[in-house]
């Protein structure tokens, strides 16, 4: 959440304040999608999020090819409802 919060172009599509979108049948927690599998060396997880001026679903896949290396982040991207694309990584980039 943290470098989704301090992503300058997620800002500019989704607004201020952005957060996990709370679901009322899980009393505003967030459903959060996917499989952590840390011994095994893979993430790869979805969540909706929303901001002051929109919201849109978080992506993020990573993997670990060997014990003792850091993960590698392969996907982490959010796709507003308007159908933008914003990827959140070394190399920040929007797309419509």
């Amino acid at each position: 959440m943290r470098s989704l919060k301090a992503d300058p172009q997620l800002r500019d599509v989704l607004g201020d304040a952005i957060r996990p979108q709370p679901e009322w049948w899980l009393n505003g927690d967030p459903r959060i999608e996917g499989k952590i599998g840390q011994l095994q060396g893979n993430i790869d997880v979805s969540f909706r999020v929303k901001g002051s001026k929109g919201t849109g679903t978080v992506y993020f896949t990573s993997i670990r090819k060997e014990k003792g290396v850091p993960f590698t982040v392969l996907r982490f991207k959010v796709i507003s409802d308007d159908g933008t694309v914003v990827h959140v990584s070394d190399t920040l980039s929007i797309e419509h």
